[in-house]
């Protein structure tokens, strides 16, 4: 009986090697997703404040599923870019 021990240790390893691959490229993809919309709100969040928050109020709000509660619409938006403008 030979022994597969080589071969077979081999084209697992290869084989390893091909899924580690694309795993990591599906991983970078999912990054530069999550930097896009990250960017998005962040030029939405610049484009509110050049314009005085007057055009974007009932737009910017359902855009971004905003809820104006006790507050107006000015204190909801500026308090979601907070984060994004710093």
């Amino acid at each position: 009986m030979r022994d597969n021990f080589r071969p077979n240790l081999r084209l697992t390893t290869n084989i390893l090697l091909v899924i580690g691959t694309f795993l990591i490229a599906f991983k970078i993809d999912s990054l530069n997703h999550h930097t896009r919309i990250y960017q998005q709100r962040k030029n939405d969040c610049a484009r509110a404040y050049a314009l005085n928050l007057t055009e974007f109020d009932e737009g910017f709000l359902k855009k971004y599923k905003l809820e104006k509660t006790r507050r107006s619409v000015d204190e909801v938006i500026s308090y979601f870019c907070n984060y994004y403008l710093q």
